[in-house]
């Protein structure tokens, strides 16, 4: 039930991009693409356990291939019956978008794409108030595992879309699948949650971002210039 809401939810959602996007379009110009991800700020009345943040950034280097940096942090913050969790972490993801919006007749300011991405954090994780039951020499409680600090990496797969609101604001979503490559082994504390991924102990997961762009008109160039040589 929850998947057919979020289907439709998704759905109508591409349905008023498209139509705010038909608005005011203007001819495409190449730009450096700056975005915050607007539905962190929907999670922690969603899940209590965990918040955070994440921005990107995207340019156009080849014909419709973009490239894409986003940085983000999360928090995971509870309290079981027998210990209390904490972990936090900043995270980082690159890779490239490939629009192919010119093939289904997408206004040209608008993209669909394809993307793919390589993610990787770096987090540290605690327990506190930890109670050991034992029937025999009675509960002890009280003990601590302190912060260590794990890695872990992933890749990512995903499908989305992006429309012009208006000036050089756009609106967009995307869905991704995420398969998780490795995580430290941490022997006295197992990690619970992974900033940027999710559960640790998935061996995948899927995510989706709703983000706002502010597309900063720029032209950078990837081509050499050729040296002069000037004559005596």
């Amino acid at each position: 039930m929850a998947k057919k809401k979020t289907l439709k939810y998704i759905f109508s959602l591409t349905l008023v991009i498209l139509y705010l996007g038909s608005q005011g379009q203007k001819p495409y110009k190449k730009g450096l693409s700056i975005g915050g991800d607007l539905s962190k700020l929907v999670v922690p009345f969603i899940d209590t356990t965990r918040y955070g943040w994440e921005f990107s950034g995207d340019y156009e280097i080849l014909k419709d291939l973009f490239g894409v940096v986003e940085i983000g942090s999360e928090t995971y913050d509870f309290s079981k019956s027998l210990y209390d969790y904490h972990a936090s972490g900043v995270y980082t993801k690159i890779g490239v978008d490939y629009s192919f919006g010119k093939h289904l007749d997408v206004l040209p300011n608008d993209k669909m794409f394809i993307g793919l991405r390589y993610a990787f954090t770096t987090f540290a994780h605690k327990a506190e108030n930890i109670t050991v039951k034992d029937n025999v020499w009675g509960d002890y409680t009280g003990g601590n595992i302190d912060y260590n600090w794990l890695v872990a990496n992933w890749l990512e797969v995903g499908f989305g879309m992006r429309a012009h609101l208006f000036n050089n604001f756009f609106l967009g979503w995307s869905a991704r699948v995420k398969i998780m490559l490795g995580v430290t082994d941490d022997r006295e504390l197992a990690p619970y949650g992974i900033p940027g991924y999710g559960n640790a102990w998935n061996t995948s997961a899927i995510g989706i971002n709703y983000s706002l762009f502010y597309k900063i008109p720029l032209e950078i160039s990837f081509k050499k210039k050729d040296k002069q040589v000037e004559g005596k």
